[in-house]
């Protein structure tokens, strides 16, 4: 039997000892339309399946249409394989799914019309035929484009989220990308007629040039934040331009084979549910793009007001100096207080009561912070605090700072030796 299957890394993939053979057959009107419809469920197909996920039955799915022995069920499994992706798609894809699901009715409905007529039940053979070497080629397409279109991982993702890259639009984006070059790089070998090859060329060059922006994380975050927005933006709304004007081309191509005009009328409905699904799929992605890009936007905002907020400090003297400071009512209670959670935070064995009231154990605190930590940063800051009688402004933001990676640098700051529970209360 001319069609085969094989088992590679416990996924099924169609051969291709037959594959110049199957090319070498005669085409006539019906297998010619066959081509056609298996490229429309291709593109459906392709359009909703990316928007569910971490889907891993793609390939299975292809070649449940490819393995159908019997040639009349064919239209019903591609219409089957739409409609198991659509409803597995996000909630917010609700609309696509509708029209997508529309023309999985229609492209079963198209199929079976075209077997009925008198070439199609005498074409039969050849039109499984037509059917077998376009899901060959396009499992080879998809295969092919995951290998050359994949995005890079970033080391930080805290870096990445903090330079507003929009890593999960720009991977939705790829991978929509991905299934409608598959489709028209296998068109540019394999398609029937000149006018689909030349546009496929067109099309896989520009989805090319696409990817080649979005997918290069580096030159994607010397960017700045609205220009990777708009540049998100472009993106969906040349992709769907893309899928349109092939579409378009395929519109011509149909007129020109001579169908009959109610196969030819279906695959035309057919396409502008396709065309519309991927309009309202674009406008999800372009929110989705533009509500993250506000949110980081406002999240930026915080961060930089947060940060001004913590670089707020004021010298501080000891209470051995201004007694206001020795006071529980004294104006500089709570950050004399913090600043005694902190330096017990980093030195547990020689804890401080946090009472918020600046004697000498907390003189003593202060210089052996200034002393420790300005020497792990390589600057004076013990000088400034005159023998610990200044609780510096620096020192605070410097402790603030190292409070934050105590798990990193316990090792080099010691556990002290000293009692637990020190107070300046006195």
């Amino acid at each position: 039997m001319i069609y085969k299957r094989k088992i590679k890394s416990m996924n099924k993939v169609l051969s291709f000892s037959n594959y110049n053979k199957l090319f070498e057959a005669d085409e006539n009107t019906s297998s010619k339309a066959a081509a056609q419809i298996v490229d429309l469920f291709f593109q459906a197909y392709g359009t909703i399946v990316t928007k569910i996920g971490d889907y891993k039955e793609a390939i299975d799915d292809l070649l449940s249409v490819a393995e159908e022995k019997d040639t009349t069920k064919k239209g019903k499994i591609m219409a089957q394989m739409i409609d198991k992706v659509a409803k597995k798609a996000k909630p917010e894809y609700k609309d696509a799914v509708g029209s997508l699901i529309q023309a999985a009715k229609k492209i079963q409905e198209v199929y079976d019309d075209l077997i009925s007529t008198e070439e199609g039940k005498a074409s039969l053979e050849e039109i499984n035929k037509a059917i077998y070497r376009q899901i060959l080629a396009k499992q080879k397409g998809l295969t092919d484009a995951a290998k050359e279109m994949k995005v890079e991982e970033s080391i930080s993702y805290g870096y990445l989220y903090e330079k507003n890259t929009f890593d999960d639009e720009r991977n939705g984006l790829i991978g929509k990308i991905k299934p409608l070059y598959a489709e028209v790089v296998q068109q540019a070998k394999n398609a029937t007629s000149d006018s689909i090859k030349n546009k496929s060329v067109e099309i896989a060059k520009k989805l090319k040039g696409i990817y080649d922006i979005v997918g290069d994380t580096k030159k994607f975050e010397a960017m700045k934040r609205k220009e990777r927005l708009a540049t998100i933006e472009k993106a969906n709304a040349d992709y769907e331009k893309l899928v349109i004007e092939l579409n378009d081309a395929r519109k011509k191509e149909l007129l020109k084979i001579g169908l009959d005009k109610k196969v030819t009328s279906v695959l035309d409905e057919i396409i502008k549910l396709i065309n519309s699904a991927t309009e309202k799929i674009t406008e999800v992605d372009t929110k989705a793009a533009e509500d993250a890009a506000n949110k980081k936007e406002e999240e930026g905002k915080e961060e930089e007001k947060e940060e001004k907020e913590e670089k707020n400090y004021e010298d501080i003297k000891s209470g051995t100096v201004d007694k206001n400071n020795l006071s529980s009512k004294g104006k500089n209670v709570e950050q004399i207080k913090a600043f005694q959670e902190a330096f017990s935070s980093l030195y547990p064995a020689e804890k401080i009561k946090a009472d918020g009231l600046y004697g000498k154990n907390t003189e003593k605190a202060v210089l052996k912070a200034a002393t420790t930590i300005g020497g792990l940063i390589g600057e004076d800051l013990a000088k400034d605090t005159e023998s610990g009688k200044k609780l510096t402004a620096k020192l605070q933001s410097a402790i603030e700072s190292f409070i934050e990676n105590k798990d990193k640098i316990k090792d080099l700051i010691g556990t002290g030796s000293a009692s637990e529970d020190k107070s300046d209360n006195k």
